[in-house]
Parts: C-alpha cells; structure tokens; sequence
C-alpha cells in the first residue's frame, strides 16, 4: 500500500511538475521526495489520532515518521555532486555542507550494500545505489580510476 501512495505521487508530480534537466551531476530521485512526504504526512496523521485517542502505538510511530520523512527530504533536496570544472567536483552532504574536492585526489570506490563510498583526498564521498548521475561525471570519474590503476580509456 505504501509503495502504490509512492508511485502515485511520483507520477502525479511527474505530471505536474516534470524534471527536464538534471538538478546536479548525481542527485537522488524524485520517488525520495514523494517516499518522504508521504511519511510525513503518516507522521501528521498518525500525531492526530495518538492526541485524539491518545494510542502508545501512534504516540511512538507519529514522531519516527516525522523524523525519517523530514531526514529523506534532507537528502533528497541536499545530497548531491556538482561538476564545476574538468578538475573538480562540489559534493553537499545531506545536511548541505558543501566541499570541493579534485577528480585527482580520487583514493578508491568502496561498494557498500546499498551505496557507495568514494575516498578523496581526506574526505569520503557517499553516493546512494539510487541516485542518478550525469554520463559527464561517470566519464571524469572512470578516467581518473583508469589513469589510478594505470588502465587505458576505453
């Protein structure tokens, strides 16, 4: 029931209000964005009727809805990479700091089971298995991979 209310307001916000360019070089999709409004709106909803029937399950599940639609929303509107230049990247944390980094100071690409981390300079990188990248940003860091373990470009 949960994942029709998330593919529903995807596609309605899909129709409103389309995405035709990329809002970054990697971002998160919009599902993110309909998955955290609508825990949010559970969290209202929820927090209305723990303060009418005053219920221990919607007293405690009211405020974790709350907190993890308010976080999925941070994500999706904050965490993303920037291309600003052929040399460096900008990568904004969920919270919206923001760092730039150098394609060359690149350490190595560490798979997680639902992400990725990738080691620059003394930074880590986090890049979620869902988000979307630009074919740009994939080239330059494939390149410096290669140009890292002495491969050719292919």
């Amino acid at each position: 029931m949960f994942k029709l209310f998330v593919k529903l307001g995807t596609a309605i916000l899909e129709l409103i209000a389309p995405e035709d360019k990329p809002r970054a070089d990697m971002f998160l999709p919009r599902k993110l964005q309909v998955f955290s409004v609508v825990l949010m709106v559970i969290g209202i909803i929820l927090g209305v009727y723990a303060i009418l029937n005053f219920t221990l399950w919607a007293v405690i599940i009211s405020p974790l809805c709350l907190i993890l639609g308010i976080a999925a929303f941070l994500c999706w509107r904050n965490q993303k990479i920037t291309v600003l230049s052929e040399e460096t990247f900008e990568y904004s944390t969920f919270l919206g700091k923001k760092t730039v980094y150098r394609f060359d100071e690149i350490k190595m690409i560490r798979k997680n089971s639902d992400s990725m981390t990738m080691f620059v300079g003394d930074g880590k990188v986090h890049i979620e298995s869902a988000a979307v990248m630009t074919k740009a940003l994939t080239e330059r860091i494939n390149k410096q991979l290669a140009a890292m373990y002495g491969q050719s470009e292919e």
